[in-house]
């Protein structure tokens, strides 16, 4: 999703530009700290809709969440999408607006459906630490009574990485590779940090020979899952 037509209009960006990080972090933060949302990987419906009561309760209290009127792009084709969201791109600012689709929060890693709203935005918030991004939350959408969440993110020029680029990458970055369920993960432990989906659809080259990610689902996975993980990893190295 980094070639797309243009978006003229203006269009807002969850209050102050300036702010908008800390927004992302904010709401994060919030259901993390949620007693009721359950571990990092623990997606069970009672923790779905836990997570989803707590991401409303942090909009109804921010004055986050907003008709989907407000945003204009969202009644026209988008630009690109994929498996989790819809993207529309604004060529003034050189950034990509993104929707969830209604009432999901992307992809959960090692199991079926949608992750938790608590697993979405700590999902963000480690690819802006990690990996150097600039996402922002722009906002809650009420769309016909279901929510979407819509970020943005910025427009990196480049064409789409191959696959033995992106392994050498994370090899680079001191991550250790391991399979679950057939699924390629990586996992450095220095910093408990996991990472899935680093196909060439989610990292762009530059111009420079430069790796951006730019949809990684990134975890930090519980101590349970951390014991899981060790063990696969030992199993990848018996095999190598």
């Amino acid at each position: 999703m980094r070639n797309g037509r243009s978006e003229r209009t203006c269009i807002p960006d969850g209050g102050n530009e300036s702010n908008a990080l800390s927004t992302l972090e904010s709401a994060q933060s919030y259901i993390t700290a949620s007693a009721t949302t359950g571990e990092e990987g623990n997606g069970g419906r009672s923790t779905f809709k836990e997570s989803f009561a707590a991401l409303l309760n942090w909009g109804e209290a921010t004055s986050l969440i907003h008709p989907e009127a407000e945003y204009s792009f969202l009644q026209r084709k988008p630009d690109g999408h994929g498996n989790e969201h819809e993207a529309w791109f604004h060529e003034d600012s050189n950034r990509w607006y993104k929707a969830t689709y209604p009432n999901r929060f992307g992809l959960a890693w090692g199991r079926i459906g949608s992750a938790t709203a608590g697993e979405y935005l700590t999902r963000l918030t480690l690819q802006n630490r990690y990996f150097g991004d600039d996402i922002h939350l722009v906002a809650l959408v009420n769309c016909n009574e279901k929510l979407r969440v819509i970020t943005s993110q910025p427009h990196i020029f480049g064409e789409r990485a191959p696959y033995e680029e992106i392994q050498r990458w994370l090899c680079d970055l001191e991550f250790l590779r391991f399979i679950s369920n057939d699924c390629v993960a990586w996992y450095r432990d220095s910093d408990n940090l996991l990472v899935s989906d680093a196909h060439e659809g989610n990292v762009i080259r530059s111009k420079t020979g430069a790796l951006f990610a730019i949809d990684l689902n990134l975890m930090k996975p519980s101590q349970e899952m951390r014991e899981t993980i060790t063990s696969l990893l030992e199993i990848s190295k018996s095999v190598i």
